[in-house]
This record gives structure tokens, C-alpha cells and sequence, in this order.
């Protein structure tokens, strides 16, 4: 089913609730899956520990300049120019959730190290060469066509400038009947349209003129977060689909619980993986 951009606004406007109660989301910030290691004890830790994973394997440093591309409410934005040092230009298609992430920048004492703009990561409107590093955290699996977000991450980035992606991607390009309601019920549920899988996304990467590709399977590291949310699904979708009727929640937030069940139950049977992906602008330009 198409995903329009009003559809993705609408999902993360009505959600941030249930992140901000069952997700942490008012001490991290954050809205992604979290990563778990042997330096990690808790979700909230989990939460974090991945900003710092990625920034790790980005090798950012306090004179990058970073655009969070689909920032949420600026918990990865506001952790790297905290821990790091950098500046961080957040962007997202909801003028709420620019809204609340200025504020926690406010609040956190950090306007002189970050911004956020209501603006498109397929589109963004930058200058050429803006950027030396393109951070996307669970934000690039909205793109309708992901290729269009590779083609302006490069386009800002400078010649030897950094793209890190971690997210959701398609073990496979074709599913049986079942495994594909079973997969549209998830990915629609958050908003979705599809994922792509990790290979054509590398090939599309390179064909576009990324290098030093590399793109490593880290769904060990996110599962106990997809049990978390699998297990906190089960006995809240009867109150959820009971507070709709009742009218005090909206369909948006009952196929939110839907799609934290369902994400589970489509990793189990390994019809999608989650990694981390990272390239290169090359530092000369192509020869024509």
C-alpha cells in the first residue's frame, strides 16, 4: 500500500505517546531499536550504546558536520554534539517533531551545537558538498524509493565525506502470500511502504558513486529489543483496539501495536534482518 508523507507525519504526530511511555523516549530521546552488547544492562542503554556504535563506525569527531537525516525528536542529534562535540543539523517532514527536538536542544543547552528544519532528506535543499558526514538511523525504510535518499546523501556530502545507515531491510525480494500480509502488516503498521533488501541497496549505493561500502547483519544485537516490543504488544492490542472504539485512540496508534507484533514475528522467520551500513564520497570526482 502506498505511504504518503501526510501518513508518515500522522503515524510519528499520534505514536510519540506511546514511544514517550513505553520506549524511553523522555530520558533518551530516542525512537529506534537500541543495541545490545556486553556494555549494555538496560534499554535505555541499549538506546544510546547504538548512537555511539554508529558514530564509531562513521569515525565522527568534534569537527565533522553531521545532518541526522529523519532526526525524530533529536535524541541521536542532541547525543552526538553532547558526546562528541560535533555539530549536527537534524531534519524531519514533521513540524512537530522539529518543534520538540528545538526544545530539548533548549533545554539541554545545546542550540550552539545543533539545528532542526522541517525538510525532506530526498530533498533537502542544502548546497552541494554541505555535509562530512549523512546520519540515518530507522528513517531511510520510509523512503518510498530508497535510491533517491542515496542520490542527495551524496549529493551533500564532501569528497571524502561519511554515510552511516542503520535500519530494517528485506531478507529476500519475493514472499510467499502469507509472508507478505504478514510483512505489510508490519511495515504498514509503522508506516512503511517496503524495505529494500541489503543487496540492492549496496548495489544502488555503489552504482550512485558511494565506495568503501560495507554493510554487516546486526539483527543479534536489536533482537532483545524486538522481543521487548513483541511482548509488550500482546497484552495491550485488546486495550488498544478497545480505547479506538471507544474513541480515545486512533486507528494510527492500534496498528502501531499491531506492527510491534508483527516486526517479531517476521524476524523470527527471517523475513527481514537489520544492519548497519556505511560508504564513501570518493575524494576526487569520477573521470567523465
Amino acid at each position: 500500500m502506498p505511504v504518503s508523507k501526510s501518513r508518515i507525519i500522522d503515524y510519528y504526530d499520534s505514536c510519540e505517546i506511546d514511544y514517550h511511555w513505553l520506549w524511553d523516549l523522555k530520558n533518551s530521546r530516542a525512537m529506534h531499536y537500541g543495541f545490545w552488547d556486553a556494555e549494555v544492562s538496560s534499554l535505555g542503554q541499549a538506546l544510546l550504546r547504538q548512537n555511539d556504535f554508529m558514530a564509531e563506525r562513521a569515525a565522527i569527531d568534534s569537527e565533522d558536520r553531521v545532518l541526522d537525516a529523519g532526526c525524530g525528536v533529536g535524541g541521536s542529534a542532541l547525543h552526538l554534539a553532547r558526546r562528541v562535540g560535533c555539530h549536527v543539523t537534524g531534519i524531519s517532514i514533521s513540524a512537530r517533531q522539529i518543534a520538540r527536538a528545538t526544545e530539548f536542544a533548549r533545554e539541554e543547552e545545546l542550540t550552539d551545537k545543533t539545528e532542526f528544519l522541517e525538510r525532506d532528506f530526498t530533498d533537502t535543499g542544502f548546497p552541494d558538498e554541505h555535509f562530512s558526514v549523512v546520519w540515518a538511523v530507522e528513517s531511510v525504510c520510509h523512503a518510498r524509493d530508497k535510491m533517491d535518499f542515496l542520490r542527495e546523501a551524496f549529493r551533500v556530502l564532501r569528497p571524502g565525506g561519511r554515510l552511516i545507515v542503520c535500519d530494517g531491510f528485506a531478507s529476500r525480494r519475493n514472499y510467499s502470500e502469507p509472508e507478505e500480509r504478514l510483512m505489510r502488516r508490519w511495515v504498514n503498521g509503522w508506516a512503511v511502504e517496503s524495505l529494500e533488501s541489503d543487496e540492492a541497496f549496496c548495489d544502488g549505493a555503489r552504482d550512485i558513486g558511494f565506495q568503501n561500502i560495507h554493510y554487516e547483519d546486526i539483527t543479534t544485537n536489536i533482537m532483545p529489543s524486538a522481543r521487548r516490543l513483541y511482548r509488550l504488544a500482546m497484552p495491550t492490542l485488546f486495550f488498544g483496539r478497545l480505547a479506538q472504539l471507544l474513541r480515545i485512540r486512533s486507528s494510527v496508534q492500534t496498528q502501531n501495536i499491531v506492527a510491534a507484533r508483527d516486526q517479531y514475528r517476521a524476524l523470527r522467520r527471517k523475513l527481514w534482518h537489520y544492519g548497519i551500513f556505511y560508504g564513501e564520497k570518493p575524494r576526487a570526482t569520477r573521470p567523465a
